[in-house]
């Protein structure tokens, strides 16, 4: 009977077939690594499905045995664990950052012998990479900048904002995938941009669309009949707007714009 780590095997490398993955099998795992795939967020399978959702398409995939590892046979019995599986991993880059899923046999955990103070040293050396360390060493209005130039690079749609997504979209960009655990320092100083970034969004959106409004004034004195006085109600501008399709998308740019209409129909009608 198969023990848990070939059928891990099989099961990675049929899914990965099934759903078209070009497949590069390796024991060097020594490229790049930026994030570990936390396994509380689910299994190999979930992690699968993350790449195929990023629209990955091609995958290495690394197995060592225990031939493959450097065990001293002669303080354990290696006849015992010989052509055993001992690590698996699953490797893809996106935007040039590398991620990775990991998992080795229970009893290879038991046996390893590797210093716990030099894995520590060593992850830490691999915790700021290129991209990442963009991220980290830039300020936050730097960063504002840059989301704020890359939304209207990539969507320059602004009536069909999802913002939340977008911001998603832009971090991913910058190598920070919110798919694997965040540093809390670098959740912060993410936090930060973001609410600084949508903040100034907004205000532009609302100054555009203003602007857009106030240009719409002469056109509505022409083509809506006011009062006795020569007035035009603020229920009648509504109507013209919801006539002309024209979503009004911040509430007090309607209550501006009612404000200029009225001083411009009092100048019309020469009551200062």
């Amino acid at each position: 009977m198969k023990d848990k780590m070939e059928l891990l095997w099989n099961s990675i490398v049929n899914y990965s077939k099934k759903n078209g993955f070009s497949l590069y099998y390796s024991t060097d795992v020594d490229i790049v690594i930026s994030f570990e795939w936390d396994k509380h967020m689910g299994g190999a399978s979930k992690f699968l499905k993350n790449a195929k959702d990023s629209g990955i398409k091609s995958l290495v995939l690394s197995v060592k045995r225990f031939e493959d590892e450097d065990m001293d046979c002669s303080t354990i019995d290696c006849n015992k664990y010989r052509n055993k599986i001992a690590e698996i991993d699953i490797m893809y880059i996106f935007n040039d950052v590398g991620y990775k899923y990991h998992d080795e046999a229970d009893w290879f955990s038991e046996l390893n012998t590797f210093n716990i103070d030099d894995l520590l040293e060593e992850n830490e050396e691999k915790k700021v990479l290129p991209l990442t360390r963009e991220v980290n060493e830039k300020s936050i209005d730097s960063l504002v900048q840059d989301m704020i130039q890359y939304f209207n690079n990539e969507f320059p749609d602004s009536s069909n904002y999802d913002m939340e997504e977008n911001m998603r979209t832009f971090w991913l960009y910058k190598g920070i995938n919110f798919d694997f655990p965040v540093e809390n320092d670098l959740k912060l100083k993410i936090d930060k941009v973001n609410h600084e970034a949508r903040r100034k969004i907004e205000n532009n959106k609302k100054s555009e669309e203003r602007v857009k409004l106030l240009k719409l004034i002469p056109a509505v004195i022409t083509e809506t009949n006011g009062n006795e006085n020569g007035i035009i109600t603020r229920e009648q501008l509504k109507n013209y707007l919801s006539d002309k399709g024209i979503k009004v998308q911040n509430s007090k740019n309607i209550d501006y714009m009612y404000e200029q209409l009225l001083k411009q129909l009092r100048i019309q009608n020469k009551k200062y």
